[in-house]
């Protein structure tokens, strides 16, 4: 944008400081806030976590502030900024899985502590102060500007693996991210008599027969695509593998990123060997799958560690290499597991071969896993909100 887009990134964010600074006439209150500009119900993550906090601390005010993202619904994200902006100043706490303007703008007050639980397991892509100035990402005036990931006291990861990319992307120390797993890991390791997902996976068979009909289930989730060349792309990729897959017994299951534009309707309904799931998270749908194809979506880790064999099918990965660029490069990385072309692809898969790298890697990056990851984070979450009477670990 240039000069004249400089001065409307500053613009913006003398506003948003301006209607903080309103905000905090208002007292403080004992609350914890969710913020999230991911969708309006807020994500799994962001549900398992306030539900364990307010488990843990009933006396507590727990909150979620959500918005679908501006490039879905850009009038719903302005009329959210007020409310966000009121929640920044008058609570104690608030956790983030993403960039928040209300949250990293303004410049917070004392009693306020910032807990970032970025809305992915792990990053493949580069992403945030990572990929600055390229196609895919942020200009380093907008960052600048619009303080990018600011004000954070603690990152959060899933895992030990992702602590350095995390480091660099939010621009901040490794002592300042902290491994602690994240909710959603409990929800893919729960393979108990009351594990919802097993029983959301049971309810899916039932409603869409092309998830249980013995046929092999190959489930494709590519990561969200922006920008040019991104219309079409899906459509153009999926008819790719559907030619490839014809010659074995396999169904190409396809779950797109929430956020992306899809497959076209009317291709769908040609491919016989194909079926779309709408409106199921991708997460669902790992447990009615016999295994999980992506290129640089974070759903490998998810898949990963519910067992599930991963693929990773990267036709455009020297785009990808250049523009947002990657922490980690499957077809170096995963040779066994990791193809830019559908055929090899489909031909791996088709006759019984097994990705062992990335199921080798899965164990390093995550390191001793096992369930307690909520309980885990809500008692972290109240360290730091007690932490704001001046009682606690002292701030970051």
């Amino acid at each position: 944008m240039g000069k004249q887009g400089g001065t409307v990134y500053k613009l913006i964010a003398r506003c948003v400081a301006l209607f903080y600074a309103v905000c905090r006439l208002f007292p403080k209150r004992n609350r914890i806030t969710f913020f999230s500009r991911q969708g309006k119900r807020g994500s799994l993550d962001f549900r398992m976590l306030a539900d364990a906090v307010r488990e843990k601390c009933p006396q507590i005010d727990v909150r979620i502030c959500a918005t679908d993202p501006e490039n879905v619904d850009k009038k719903a994200f302005i009329l959210s900024m007020p409310s966000m902006l009121y929640h920044a100043a008058t609570s104690r706490v608030c956790v983030l899985e993403g960039y928040i303007p209300a949250i990293s703008i303004p410049k917070l007050d004392s009693q306020t502590r910032v807990i970032q639980l970025w809305h992915a397991l792990g990053a493949i892509k580069k992403f945030g102060y990572q990929s600055i100035d390229t196609p895919a990402g942020r200009s380093l005036d907008e960052a600048t500007a619009l303080r990018m990931h600011k004000n954070y006291d603690w990152i959060i990861a899933a895992g030990p693996g992702a602590v350095s990319a995390y480091a660099e992307a939010f621009g901040y120390s490794r002592d300042a991210i902290r491994p602690l797993g994240m909710p959603r890991m409990d929800y893919l390791l729960d393979n108990s008599s009351a594990s919802k997902r097993l029983a959301k996976a049971s309810d899916l068979r039932e409603r869409f027969s092309c998830l249980g009909d013995g046929v092999m289930r190959v489930l494709y989730v590519p990561t969200l695509r922006k920008g040019e060349g991104a219309h079409g792309w899906m459509t153009r990729e999926v008819e790719r593998l559907s030619r490839a897959f014809r010659p074995y017994r396999c169904r190409v299951i396809v779950a797109g990123h929430p956020l992306d534009e899809g497959c076209d309707s009317g291709t769908l309904e040609k491919l016989s060997n194909v079926a779309a799931i709408p409106g199921v998270a991708s997460i669902d749908l790992i447990a009615s799958s016999d295994c999980v194809v992506t290129d640089y979506s974070a759903i490998a880790f998810e898949a990963g560690l519910a067992g599930k064999p991963v693929w990773f099918y990267a036709p455009d990965v020297e785009q990808y290499r250049q523009s947002p660029g990657l922490n980690i490069d499957p077809l170096k990385e995963f040779p066994d597991g990791a193809f830019d072309d559908p055929d090899e692809l489909a031909s791996a898969i088709g006759c019984g071969k097994m990705p062992r790298k990335f199921t080798e890697y899965i164990i390093r990056y995550f390191g001793d896993v096992e369930l307690g990851a909520t309980s885990k984070l809500a008692e972290f979450v109240e360290e730091c909100y007690l932490d704001t009477f001046g009682n606690g670990k002292g701030k970051n």
